[in-house]
């Protein structure tokens, strides 16, 4: 009985520190595609970072193309607690359009969140991360409208909710993008307020279709 109690506790601390050596290579995959890009996250570089054997990580990733789609799902599901965090942390503006824009504007600064963006551009000529991609962004769907939501919640009774909710995304990722050559922030600012006005003028409008 001794025997099969110093078994099953031996195949737990394996199990154990099998998902600590998974958890330390995505971490360290996640971290290099932050402050390196997608080209340079070699598998070589993250088993560097990550302190582990090369057999080590082939274990749990094998190819390249399944270290970056499990680092897909990691940084999809990082991004929506990275804006949720924001939200909360941020001092509330009076006005609830002007705090709703800036909470994901300045979310968007995030390396977290380019770093997403990065892959999705890369995902263009790659398949088999366009899939996971597809996958971890259907995964994380739900939650990500939650923390939408939340972000615009005084904003919920008018009838272009979410017709704004959704360009108002959209309008983000694409400042995300132009800013990477662009670095001004009197230009970011001058934008942001811009897209304020214009969703103030929304809301109020019946979205066609309805």
């Amino acid at each position: 009985m001794a025997g099969n109690t110093g078994a099953a506790e031996n195949s737990s601390l394996r199990e154990q520190q099998k998902q600590a050596t998974r958890a330390r290579i995505l971490g360290s995959a996640m971290a290099c595609l932050m402050d390196l890009g997608v080209a340079r996250t070699t598998t070589l570089e993250v088993q560097r970072r990550a302190g582990v054997s090369r057999g080590a990580l082939l274990h749990h990733f094998p190819t390249h193309a399944e270290l970056l789609c499990a680092v897909v799902d990691a940084i999809v599901v990082r991004n929506e607690e990275a804006v949720l965090k924001r939200l909360r942390r941020k001092a509330r503006h009076s006005d609830p359009v002007e705090h709703a824009i800036h909470t994901l504007v300045d979310s968007m600064r995030e390396p977290s969140f380019l770093a997403e963006l990065e892959l999705w551009v890369v995902a263009r000529t790659d398949t088999e991360l366009r899939e996971a991609l597809v996958s971890a962004e259907r995964k994380a769907l739900r939650d990500r409208l939650r923390v939408l939501d939340e972000i615009f919640a005084p904003l919920k009774a008018f009838p272009a909710y979410e017709l704004v909710v959704s360009t108002s995304t959209e309008f983000v990722r694409g400042l995300a993008v132009s800013g990477i050559l662009r670095s001004n922030p009197q230009s970011l600012a001058a934008l942001s307020q811009q897209w304020i006005w214009a969703v103030k003028q929304l809301l109020p409008l019946q979205p066609p279709g309805h």
